[in-house]
């Protein structure tokens, strides 16, 4: 009897314990859960802020809206305000002029009140809750800037009764909340001006601790935590207090208790060998249980092995499935607070979190963080003529797009149709600009929706750390504002957003347009440097070099302007005027005389490459045979196979093919034996220590010695002296080319050279 009442009071301290165990847990998981909502309500609130604010500042930059905020068009400002409020759902939207008028509030009452929010809006303060109209209200503004401030876009939302059960609707847990404003005697009241009671002492409290404490209601005990809220400049100080009535969160734990007692009960009614095999069983798992207690009080996963089928084993599966159900709720919540719900990126609250740890990981490691605000260009026009699905779609399929094709970046919605693109990089990365082109470009990728086709163009704003700012709400504001001015510039531009950091880059953006209006207004002109035939001693040939003559910046090198057109592919065009103007040149000059042009690898990458030779020629009336294309190495990095059967192509149009700057760069021999080209031009940089480095002459030899093996012509180029020209002639070099016999000359010139080659020829035998 002795062992079994020991044994008796042993499962009676068990059972204490345990339950004392589920009632802890259930008390720290509570009040974990009711700071969780609580910060589950400050996201909610500020994401609200932000699709408000975000909406704000949308129609704040809408050009006809600027204009009729500019011009006093009342009649727009009220219809605008009136479609937006029914759109967004806000009960209240109205205009603050910068010299305090209100527009599109027809109570002179309310707008008498909103007029003193002047000095707030004066402030900075974008938002805050204030007392309007006798009740609390949450107002969310934007600045119109056309582009000086002239007034705020403001909405204002209600806070009361209806407000907080949609706020309670969205918590996973049953939360009471309610929104306090101190009155002018210092106590405090709901929306509807009823007295918090015994609550205000309790408020004054909690808002001071900002933690989870008890409180007595009328309707009993309850956990309760108070948060203050942001009010304006001028408004009385307000609270949102949120309530969990202890008798409800401890309500699921009762089937635990039930289950704990009923264990008891059992270990109570057992012989004593029962009792001893029973202790032996329950050892273990009450162990386990604990610590899972423990894991799953401190907000870890838990889980409690289940074994056999008696009471401990259900215990454990109710425990397993608490802490699943409670591990899947806290994955919703977190899941709505940081995702956008129709793309499923990250959202602004996202963003925000993922920036400042990236600002800090760039700060350690000497990185840089760049900010991308992406904005899909006149958006609002799939929406108005589509309709708001083939829009949503649209939405979807872009961020998809950006998302996959920079995967090594951050990418996230800010709402509406703006999306934020976060990457940081070392010195030796990847180049920003081409981050954002790349992205520009996935945006831009053509769509098939409900059988119409779209095609959306972006524009980008980039602020980089730690110049453009240090934070992410300053990085967000500077390329917030780049993005302003890349949409000044036109469609599918991106643009940074200070000029001190990128002024290369806006001198490449300022090339690019200046060559586009090249190409419209005929601001280009060749050149042309003259080609030494050393067997027959006279001017066998030409090479085309183009000249920028550029009406305020005067001749512009195309060392500054070549790369810029490879970059943007407008090489392509260019490329095409300087085959038709070479052609139709040369083909007033004698039969003999060839004309050799250059042809970029951005050229040969672009499909169309033999159709515009064969346009030139057909124009001009040139002989194929006079026309020598000079191509460089670098052109079968793009693919030995596919470069080769383009070279095939256009020698089967009957055009010379000539290997430039060979020596440099890519050489390779396998080149000379995968496409026979007619001539091979030495680069210059041998030339010039021809006379004094023994290698150079040995490798010019040996340069020459195997083109003529192979049947081909050898050019020298950078010939400036007569002993270089003496040595090359030695070395059976076919031509030469250089200063020694006349720098680029224009059209004209060459005419007069033609004119005179004779005598030239003769000077140099």
């Amino acid at each position: 009897m002795l062992y079994a009442a020991l044994v008796v009071a042993a499962m009676l301290g068990m059972s204490t314990t345990l339950l004392a165990i589920a009632q802890r847990s259930a008390t720290d998981q509570v009040q974990r859960e009711l700071a969780a909502s609580g910060t589950v309500f400050d996201r909610l609130w500020s994401q609200r802020a932000a699709e408000l604010g975000g909406a704000a500042g949308l129609l704040a930059r809408d050009f006809g809206f600027r204009a009729a905020v500019a011009t006093g068009d009342k009649a727009t400002i009220v219809s605008a305000l009136v479609n937006l409020k029914r759109r967004m759902g806000v009960p209240i939207a109205f205009v603050v002029g910068v010299d305090g008028n209100v527009t599109g509030l027809a109570d002179p009452g309310l707008a008498g009140q909103a007029a003193g929010l002047w000095n707030a809006l004066d402030g900075g303060q974008m938002s805050g809750v204030v007392q309007l109209g006798g009740s609390a209200r949450h107002v969310i503004a934007a600045p119109i800037l056309t582009p000086q401030l002239t007034g705020w876009v403001v909405f204002a939302t209600n806070l009361d009764a209806r407000e907080m059960q949609g706020l309670q609707s969205l918590s996973a847990i049953p939360i009471q909340a309610a929104v306090f404003q101190r009155r002018g005697d210092g106590r405090w009241a709901d929306p509807a001006d009823r007295e918090a009671g015994a609550l205000s002492g309790f408020i004054d409290r909690a808002a001071k601790d900002r933690l989870v404490s008890d409180v007595t209601t009328p309707n009993g005990t309850a956990l309760a935590l108070v948060k203050p809220l942001p009010v304006m400049t001028g408004s009385p100080q307000a609270v949102l207090m949120l309530r969990y009535p202890l008798d409800q969160a401890l309500a699921g734990y009762h089937r635990l208790q039930y289950a704990i007692l009923l264990a008891g009960l059992l270990g109570l009614l057992g012989t004593v060998f029962a009792t001893i095999r029973m202790a032996r069983s329950i050892t273990r798992p009450i162990t386990l249980l604990d610590a899972a207690a423990a894991r799953l009080a401190a907000g870890n996963e838990a889980r409690v092995p289940v074994e056999g089928n008696d009471e401990l084993a259900r215990l454990a599966e109710s425990f397993n499935r608490m802490a699943t159900d409670i591990a899947e709720r806290e994955r919703r919540i977190t899941h709505l607070a940081f995702n956008d719900t129709l793309t499923d990126l990250p959202n602004r609250a996202h963003f925000l979190e993922h920036v400042e740890h990236e600002l800090k990981l760039a700060e350690r490691n000497d990185e840089r963080v760049a900010v991308m605000i992406l904005d899909l260009d006149d958006f609002k026009s799939v929406n108005d003529t589509l309709g708001h699905p083939v829009g949503d779609e649209v939405l979807r399929r872009v961020a998809a797009r950006i998302d996959g094709d920079l995967a090594q970046s951050f990418v996230a919605r800010l709402g509406g149709d703006e999306f934020v693109i976060v990457t940081r990089q070392a010195a030796d990365g990847e180049p920003f600009e081409r981050l954002a082109k790349r992205a520009g470009e996935a945006a831009a990728e053509h769509m098939r929706i409900d059988g119409h086709d779209v095609t959306q163009t972006a524009s980008i704003g980039i602020a980089i750390s730690p110049a453009d700012g240090m934070d992410a709400r300053s990085l967000l504001k500077h390329a917030d504002l780049a993005l302003y001015r890349a949409k000044e510039l036109g469609r599918g531009m991106f643009c940074f957003f200070e000029e001190a950091l990128n002024s290369r880059a806006q001198e490449r953006r300022r090339i690019e347009s200046d060559l586009r209006t090249a190409l419209h207004e005929g601001q280009f002109e060749l050149h042309f440097q003259p080609l030494f035939d050393l067997d027959a001693n006279r001017v066998g040939s030409f090479e085309a070099l183009i000249r920028w003559n550029h009406p305020t910046r005067g001749m512009v090198s195309p060392l500054d302007f070549i790369p810029v057109a490879e970059d943007t592919g407008l090489i392509v065009e260019i490329g095409a005027w300087v085959l038709r103007e070479a052609c139709a040149q040369a083909a007033a000059w004698p039969d003999h005389v060839r004309i050799a042009v250059n042809v970029s690898s951005v050229q040969f990458r672009r499909p169309g490459l033999n159709e515009t030779v064969m346009q030139a020629l057909a124009a001009s009336g040139l002989a194929p045979g006079r026309l020598e294309l000079e191509i460089t190495e670098s052109i079968f990095l793009e693919g030995l196979e596919e470069t080769t059967r383009l070279l095939h192509g256009l020698r089967a149009l009957g055009v010379r093919i000539a290997l430039d700057d060979f020596g440099t760069g890519y050489s390779s021999l396998s080149y000379l034996q995968s496409f026979p080209f007619d001539k091979i031009k030495i680069d210059r940089s041998f030339i010039q220590d021809l006379l004094t480095r023994p290698g150079a002459v040995a490798i010019v030899r040996a340069i020459t010695d195997l083109a003529r093996a192979l049947g081909m012509e050898t050019t020298a180029e950078g010939v400036e002296e007569n002993d270089q020209l003496a040595e090359l002639r030695k070395h059976g070099c076919s031509s030469v080319q250089g200063y020694l016999f006349s720098r680029p000359i224009d059209a004209a010139a060459v005419r007069e050279l033609l004119a005179e080659s004779t005598p030239r020829r003769a000077a140099a035998a």
